[in-house]
Formats: C-alpha cells, sequence, structure tokens
C-alpha cells in the first residue's frame, strides 16, 4: 500500500495542464504566436483565440470558427521544422478592441499582410477576427 501512495503524487503531478500566458498587448499576442507556431502547440495557439473567433480562409470569406476549426487550419501550415515571424505595423486600441494589420512570413514557404480584430477579455488578448491574407 505504501508503494502506491508513494507514486500517487508524481502521477497526479503529471496531470496537471499547462498554463499559457495571457498577452497583455497585441503585439505579445503576435509573439506568442510565432512561439507556440514554431512548437507546433495547437493548444497554445488555441488560448490566443476567442472561443467564437474566426479565421477567414480565402477571398470568398469563407471561415473556419471556433478553437477546433482554427487549429484544424493552422495544423496544415506546421510541415516539417517552421517558424513564423510576425511584425505588427498597424495597431489601434479603443478600450478592449484592437485593429491590426500586421506582415508575416513563414520562411521560404509563404508570407502575407493580416488584418486583424482582438478583443481584451478575461485577464488577455484574444484574435476575435483574424484575416491572415487581408482578403
Amino acid at each position: 500500500m505504501r508503494f502506491i501512495l508513494l507514486f500517487l503524487p508524481i502521477f497526479s503531478f503529471g496531470l496537471q495542464a499547462k498554463e499559457y500566458t495571457k498577452p497583455q498587448t497585441p503585439a505579445e499576442l503576435h509573439v506568442l504566436f510565432g512561439q507556440y507556431f514554431a512548437q507546433h502547440d495547437l493548444d497554445g495557439l488555441s488560448t490566443l483565440f476567442d472561443k467564437d473567433a474566426v479565421f477567414i480562409l480565402d477571398k470568398e470569406g469563407n471561415q473556419a470558427k471556433g478553437h477546433d476549426e482554427i487549429k484544424a487550419v493552422l495544423k496544415t501550415f506546421m510541415q516539417g521544422d517552421v517558424e513564423m515571424v510576425t511584425k505588427s505595423v498597424s495597431i489601434h486600441i479603443n478600450n478592449d478592441v484592437a485593429m491590426i494589420r500586421s506582415e508575416w512570413e513563414i520562411p521560404n514557404v509563404a508570407s502575407g499582410t493580416a488584418l486583424e480584430v482582438m478583443h481584451y477579455v478575461d485577464g488577455g488578448w484574444v484574435y476575435v477576427i483574424d484575416n491572415p491574407r487581408g482578403y
């Protein structure tokens, strides 16, 4: 019995969920996005999106909506050892809403100018609308 109790705390420690940083600025959200992307951390990436966020897929306006659909889209960009570099170009904040234009690049793969709407909620900034190609 003592043997089982000795390993119980070790086992329960491994079940604790990872704590993710809540970005305090839109620019910090971009930094965290790059970090989680390079680590292929889809759960971390999903913490940067509102639960009802939309990710614009094409110029026709098709969207991925919510964490599961957005994670599925982001996963398609994570082939091999990739990183994403993001530069905030224009940030306009009104209370708890921000409108951002940013430049991003996955070196030797893709690049674009994104249009984004972020919301400060529950102690951190999250995407509400992410339009990575600026359609």
